[in-house]
């Protein structure tokens, strides 16, 4: 089992007993502000919320250039051999690497389900690149995050009832979300709408709520205390079974030949180096937080798309995208007041 039985969440390394946390209390008012309180700091909080912002940065600009190359090639195909290498090199990684994970029937179906959820969001992405505005589709997937991770954490890792604020904040979000809808629908995105723009809408709501998943499951993992190279190692295993199946084989040498450099390009950028960005994001702030940050994708994918001839920039699209990136803002904020 990878989970405690006893009452609440594993504590972290460093964590204070219970009788140092009332010797804690009496000396806190002397202490400056941002001090370590119960293993947290401020310091740990800024540092998560920057890996998870670099991630926003990477995959954005990935994103964008995933889209234009998705309109004339074999998404699948890139798709395939991008999760084959990070699948084959974190497996080799982890062999060399000790941890604290206590294996059982617990953490396997975590991991089941984590493949499950991880191939849905993935795949969900890159087919709603190809058919609808990259803006539009990053800010499906983030309106919906925060307003499924809110109840999703408390169901599955036993938080409780999620305060107020962040159902709030989560309620603003996904109100705005329906708001792109209608810039899709209506004709004022980026992309003209097409026959297909429904679907690449559809996929990028699955998506959202499978990355909302996605990112409580490897927080279980973490708290278990399996590494983040471990859960790269085995978390692809379904997405590259369900892509075998989706891909054309007699069209993976021509792929390869003809646009490997593209292909490397798109791995790195939108799977490799975010993974391991948003991995260590995870490990050092909540669920929620995560989702907050990522909040703010879908104005940096706005900007990244001036470099993309195929889209019109739209003002309706910016400003959608300027009032998530606001409320995401001022909640991270917040939250960061609250962690100090």
């Amino acid at each position: 089992m990878i989970l405690q039985t006893k009452r609440g969440p594993r504590e972290p390394k460093g964590q204070s007993s219970e009788n140092d946390a009332r010797a804690w209390a009496s000396e806190s008012s002397a202490r400056p502000r941002g001090h370590k309180k119960g293993g947290r700091s401020t310091s740990g909080f800024a540092l998560g919320v920057f890996f998870v912002a670099l991630y926003v940065v990477l995959s954005a600009a990935g994103e964008v250039y995933a889209a234009s190359y998705f309109q004339k090639a074999d998404v699948f195909v890139a798709l395939l051999l991008s999760f084959a290498v990070v699948c084959i090199t974190f497996n080799f990684l982890a062999r060399h690497e000790g941890g604290e994970a206590r294996a059982g029937k617990w953490s396997l179906l975590v991991f089941v389900a984590l493949n499950v959820v991880t191939a849905i969001s993935w795949i969900g992405l890159f087919i709603g690149l190809k058919y609808a505005e990259p803006a539009i589709v990053v800010a499906f997937m983030v309106a919906l995050g925060p307003a499924a991770t809110v109840w999703l954490n408390a169901l599955i890792r036993r938080r409780g009832a999620p305060p107020a604020s962040d159902i709030v904040v989560s309620a603003a979000i996904a109100t705005i979300g329906t708001y792109m809808i209608w810039i899709s629908a209506s004709g004022n995105a980026g992309v003209e709408w097409g026959a297909r723009s429904s679907i690449g809408i559809v996929f990028a709501i699955v998506a959202g709520l499978s990355l909302a998943l996605t990112n409580i499951l490897v927080k279980v993992l973490f708290d278990g205390g399996f590494s983040g190279r471990q859960v790269l190692a085995h978390r692809f295993y379904g997405t590259i079974l369900l892509l075998l199946g989706l891909v054309d084989h007699s069209s993976i040498v021509p792929e390869i030949s003809q646009h490997w450099f593209a292909i490397a390009a798109i791995g790195l950028s939108t799977i490799v180096l975010p993974l391991l960005l948003i991995q260590e994001g995870i490990r050092r702030v909540e669920p929620f937080t995560v989702n907050m940050v990522l909040s703010t994708a879908p104005i940096v994918t706005f900007l990244f798309q001036y470099f993309d001839s195929r889209i019109v920039p739209s003002s309706h699209t910016f400003v959608g995208n300027v009032l998530i990136t606001a409320i995401a803002v001022s909640n991270i904020y917040l939250q960061y007041r609250r962690s100090a």
